[in-house]
């Protein structure tokens, strides 16, 4: 295997810089090439040492063992310069473009030879890139390039050659969408860095992300998926020129804070027991009303589970449970100051617990849905008392997630929204206030993802293993898509981007796409994830791997 003692970078950006930062660090002669001399300035500070000389001659990459091109996105002016390399690079050398919106199969014209594509998610985090190949590049150019990155800390993962490639696609897709909600007004920035820090568990929210990869940058690759991909990746207003100011919200009228002593939990799941642990913890008295005797009983145990697991002593839980009730009768909540609706998420059914609470609670008792998909505003209306209720979206487990997006419909009063705000925060909550749209903020740019990585591996090149790697890696993120999926459970997931996908008119226009047909299989297999003894996304494309071989 050859060894690469000469590398050319050129177009010293961002991108470009930070490649020749690191190749210089790792004892590699870096030529870079860039004919602007402020950027060619900047980067020979932000260099600083290691063998490294900038010019504006293009001709110059004649002397490199492996060339990069790092020039801005469009694929116009990746096709002018890389034609511009294919003229003075010796035959054997292989280039490497950055290109992202446009597959590397599309650029192969313009530079005969080996020819590969770097694709990574922001430049100043480059620890990790995808590699794509044309499908001439021999097996040595792979090799040439793989080991010059990793002398320079760059690990590379090689994937099919597509637009957007796997992990940059998916997470501008998530940004893109995120940039919209703020465009809309649906919600403000600072509740939407929040919300997708702590429902996602992302270290930046996506604004900043943005930020660091450039609006400039990530505008020029969505309109590059768009003409490729379609009007999903149109970037948003913000992207395209200055941040987009969100118009304040209108002072709230000052009223007193009705005091919540006493909260109600209807329903008896993991979700219902975990907010009653919520609001024990926070020493409210709290009642929860379940359709039989029996689960009043396991909801109880579920509780007092929950509080012993987080170490409290037991004079502590036995105190807590005194302010415990359990009941069958939903009459039980008209002594409530806060009712907290938890049951199936069915929007018939929880109408006509609506209807109910509406009669029998009294005025001014603040009444919460926790539906993570449905219509607020129709369980409101359901009521007949509309300004008394509002959607209290809590995160699985609701006793350790700090997040609970607080959703507004047209009619919720302020009295209760305070009453919410004042509770959720004595109870060590972090409230994300949104308006009343199907999914909300984390759901509505969190289930889309997941369903386009399920797209991605209907290809047989793109396998579970890899695309979860690539996204931990390339992406940052937290957790791959395919294991995220199977922790939720492919059910909820599938009727979320259902909802999603027929209410998409409160998208304003831009589509949002029906779910993907490997998602469909999972649930129509019972493939679901955890909940199905392990049985998830990678067991059903095995399985369906093996089938198809007989």
């Amino acid at each position: 295997m050859s060894t690469v003692h000469t590398a050319a970078v050129v177009g010293l950006g961002t991108a470009g810089t930070e490649l020749a930062r690191r190749l210089s660090g790792a004892g590699i002669r870096v030529i870079g090439v860039e004919p602007d001399a402020e950027a060619a300035a900047r980067a020979l500070r932000a260099v600083a040492s290691g063998p490294v000389e900038v010019t504006s001659r293009v001709a110059a990459v004649a002397a490199a063992d492996l060339v990069l091109e790092a020039v801005p996105e469009p694929e116009a002016a990746k096709r002018a310069v890389l034609t511009a390399l294919a003229g003075h690079r010796r035959a054997d050398v292989p280039i490497v473009t950055t290109a992202l919106s446009t597959p590397v199969a599309a650029l192969a014209d313009a530079a005969p030879g080996p020819l590969l594509a770097l694709r990574f998610a922001r430049a100043d985090r480059l620890d990790a890139a995808e590699l794509a190949r044309a499908s001439d590049a021999p097996d040595e150019a792979v090799r040439r390039v793989v080991s010059t990155l990793a002398a320079g800390g760059v690990t590379t993962h090689e994937v099919p050659d597509r637009p957007g490639s796997l992990a940059p696609g998916l997470l501008l897709g998530f940004l893109n969408q995120a940039a919209w909600m703020c465009h809309d007004g649906y919600v403000e920035p600072e509740a939407l860095e929040t919300a997708v820090r702590l429902g996602c568990g992302w270290r930046e929210g996506p604004l900043g992300v943005l930020a660091a990869i450039g609006h400039r940058t990530a505008t020029d690759i969505l309109r590059g998926l768009q003409q490729r991909l379609g009007e999903r990746y149109a970037p948003a207003p913000l992207l395209a020129g200055p941040p987009v100011a969100v118009p304040p919200r209108p002072e709230p009228v000052t009223a007193a804070v009705p005091e919540v002593r006493t909260v109600a939990v209807l329903g008896s799941g993991t979700m219902a027991t975990g907010i009653a642990e919520v609001f024990l913890r926070a020493g409210h008295r709290t009642l929860l009303v379940a359709r039989t005797e029996e689960k009043v009983a396991e909801a109880r145990a579920a509780v007092e589970f929950g509080l012993l697991r987080t170490g409290r002593a037991t004079e502590e839980v036995t105190e807590a449970l005194g302010r415990w009730s359990g009941h069958t009768e939903v009459a039980a909540v008209a002594r409530a100051d806060l009712v907290v609706e938890a049951v199936v998420e069915d929007l018939a059914v929880k109408r006509r617990i609506f209807g109910e609470l509406g009669a029998l609670c009294r005025p001014g008792t603040v009444l919460a849905t926790t539906t993570s998909a449905l219509s607020v505003t129709a369980c409101a209306i359901a009521s007949g008392r509309p300004r008394d209720v509002l959607g209290l979206h809590f995160f699985n487990p609701a006793a350790a997630m700090d997040l609970v997006e607080l959703v507004r419909t047209e009619h919720t009063g302020e009295s209760a929204l305070a009453a919410a705000r004042a509770v959720l925060a004595a109870a060590g909550k972090v409230a994300v206030e949104c308006e009343d749209r199907t999914g909300f903020v984390v759901n509505a740019l969190l289930f889309p993802y997941l369903n386009d990585a399920l797209t991605a591996l209907e290809d047989p090149r793109v396998r579970p293993a890899l695309l979860d790697t690539v996204m931990k890696s390339v992406a940052g993120q937290p957790l791959g898509p395919t294991r995220l999926l199977d922790m939720v459970g492919a059910d909820v997931a599938l009727e979320v981007q259902r909802k999603l996908h027929e209410n998409q008119n409160q998208n304003r226009g831009r589509p949002v796409p029906a779910p993907a047909d490997l998602l469909r299989r999972l649930v129509d297999r019972g493939f679901l994830g955890r909940k199905s003894a392990g049985r998830g996304v990678r067991a059903l494309l095995t399985e369906e791997e093996r089938a198809g071989a007989t």
